[in-house]
């Protein structure tokens, strides 16, 4: 009879590879090989049934089969946290608990949470990717100090700082005659293959409007949760993709051009902070590291 055993050791290479993006960084920061680590995931795949990452731009990206199962185990590690807890509450380091969803985590926030921590070496950091209706979720239920995200939220019990302007852009593959456009309207991509984000996500829903006011049937050809898949699609030539520019702008590298597009869509990349406490030293701390660490860009701009 097949025993469906539960591994500590594999959710834990989960978890630390949905926040680190290869089984490299993952096993230096479990203290444990790297066969280790695949070997975990590996087990965990074949045993729960579904694809737990997919390899884009050289970084393993979380599917939402792994982040739902990463939710899920919440309450587990926070048990286990529990248990693990120092007697003297005296010598308990101060904890920051940081979440972000997976491209903010790995474009932007890996760089910025390492050089934090090194000026900061006191606070032992919890640092979680999720999709956004988590996210959103835990910082309203206080499980987070802080987390960012690019979208702006009416969430009870969560508080936005607004920090980064942002206008839709369109990426174009190098090779296509859409390149030498000034800008990217509707009208211009007629019968053009298009990359479009989930349902879900509240992007997709100013897509479709921005077609819908054109009067013109969007060519789609494939979806996708998260900005980095949609930016190696586009580098394939798979086709067109519309996506927010902070942070991605800076690692959109060979074979894709960036392009303005005619309808004005604003994004705002947000602090986001749990309503009901205090703000912690911590958060406060981070976020001021975070806004002197971005540089100026042409695609966006501070919020101040």
């Amino acid at each position: 009879m097949r025993q469906n055993w539960h591994s500590i050791r594999e959710y834990e290479s989960l978890r630390a590879m949905i926040v680190a993006g290869t089984t490299t960084a993952a096993a230096k920061q479990l203290g444990i090989s790297q066969s280790a680590v695949s070997r975990s995931i590996a087990n965990l795949e074949a045993r729960i049934g579904n694809t737990l990452f997919i390899r884009s731009g050289g970084r393993l990206e979380p599917t939402a089969e792994a982040l739902r199962l990463n939710e899920a185990l919440d309450p587990i590690f926070v048990a286990l946290s529990s248990i693990d807890q120092r007697a003297s509450a005296s010598s308990v380091r101060p904890q920051l608990r940081i979440g972000a969803p997976p491209t903010i985590a790995h474009q932007f926030l890996h760089s910025r949470m390492s050089s934090f921590m090194k000026l900061q070496p006191d606070y032992e950091v919890f640092f979680d990717v999720c999709d956004s209706d988590a996210l959103i979720r835990n910082v309203a239920d206080e499980r987070y100090d802080m987390a960012i995200a690019d979208f702006t939220t009416r969430q009870p019990g969560v508080k936005q700082v607004p920090f980064r302007r942002s206008r839709l852009v369109c990426l174009v593959p190098e090779s296509s005659p859409l390149r030498e456009k000034d800008t990217i309207s509707a009208q211009d991509l007629v019968g053009h293959p298009i990359i479009a984000s989930v349902k879900r996500h509240s992007l997709r829903a100013s897509i479709d409007r921005m077609f819908a006011r054109a009067d013109v049937q969007p060519n789609i050809v494939a979806e996708t949760a998260t900005t980095v898949t949609a930016l190696e699609f586009v580098r394939a030539g798979i086709g067109v993709g519309f996506v927010n520019p902070f942070p991605i702008a800076e690692a959109v590298g060979d074979g894709v051009v960036i392009k303005p597009v005619a309808d004005e869509i604003e994004f705002r990349t947000c602090f986001l902070l749990p309503a009901g406490q205090a703000q912690s030293a911590g958060a406060r701390a981070l976020m001021r590291h975070i806004r002197t660490s971005v540089k100026n860009d042409i695609w966006s701009e501070a919020i101040t």
